[in-house]
């Protein structure tokens, strides 16, 4: 028979991810603050997860048991949310996870919450110390959906970083030279973590938590982007440290990615100079960012 999943929050990821298990043969339900249509192949239930598992209307709609829970949620601009919607979706999900009798619960969360400036390699393993809002409601949420692991209920949390595909193109922020040059950025092409979501469900579903790293592996500096996009690694009217409105505090690391790859999982794009050229660019610069 085929497994039944609720995927919460269908958007730019959740959306391509809903799909991509039914495709595999999952039976998907959706679950979306604003309604709208289904993911192909799947049913669509509106609701909201921070009170799904107490609304007996919501509740109704999904099937009385579901094996796997995966959760894509992100704030909203649109409905004013702010970072605090990170640690409620994660205490929602996991009382909804109780509810439904799931096994298996995947929650896709971010390496921003490493938070680290200095250009060090970073792991699973390194500590969390928040030191913003953002950082500390990240911690918060995958604390929230850690709960729901027990002896019988298997917890995977993937830090995804530098999401971009299809929809989402970083090219015009590093060819004016809006990240800073010296800026060690990581990259998750969005089709390769619904991949990662997808191959964690076939894992055995042994108790206990795990968390994963899910990038390219191939971190690199913002110069040598601009430099494969435009030929030139820094624009003469670049300010050092300046990306724009609301991207203070923007992290400089290198994400490892050996436990998720350990599981036998690939990315499909290597590296962001192959997503940009994916996304239509030429990259007449990329020669000297390689020599």
């Amino acid at each position: 028979m085929a497994e039944r999943t609720l995927l919460v929050g269908p958007g730019w990821l959740g959306g391509p991810t809903a799909e991509r298990l039914a495709a595999a043969g999952h039976r998907v339900w959706t679950l979306h603050r604003s309604g709208g249509t289904a993911p192909r192949g799947c049913v669509a239930v509106p609701g909201d997860v921070t009170t799904a598992a107490t609304d007996p209307v919501t509740l109704t709609a999904l099937p009385p048991a579901v094996e796997h829970l995966v959760v894509c949620v992100a704030p909203s601009s649109a409905r004013g949310d702010s970072y605090a919607i990170y640690p409620a979706a994660a205490r929602g999900a996991q009382a909804l996870a109780a509810a439904l009798g799931v096994r298996h619960v995947v929650y896709v969360s971010s390496t921003g919450i490493y938070d680290r400036h200095d250009g060090s390699e970073v792991s699973e393993s390194v500590p969390i110390a928040p030191t913003n809002p953002r950082v500390q409601a990240l911690l918060d949420a995958e604390q929230a959906i850690a709960s729901a692991a027990s002896d019988r209920v298997r917890v995977d949390i993937v830090r995804a970083a530098g999401l971009y595909g299809p929809g989402r193109d970083p090219a015009d922020r590093f060819a004016r030279g809006a990240v800073p040059p010296d800026t060690w950025c990581n990259f998750s092409w969005r089709d390769d973590v619904a991949e990662a979501i997808r191959h964690l469900l076939t894992q055995p579903a042994a108790s206990s938590v795990h968390v994963f790293n899910c990038t390219d592996g191939h971190p690199v500096q913002a110069a040598a982007i601009r430099q494969a996009l435009t030929g030139s690694a820094r624009s003469r009217h670049e300010v050092a440290g300046a990306d724009g409105p609301g991207t203070a505090g923007r992290s400089s690391q290198r994400i490892r990615t050996d436990a998720l790859q350990a599981t036998g999982w690939q990315p499909s794009v290597p590296t962001v100079f192959d997503g940009l050229r994916r996304l239509g660019h030429t990259l007449p610069g990329l020669a000297a960012t390689v020599s």
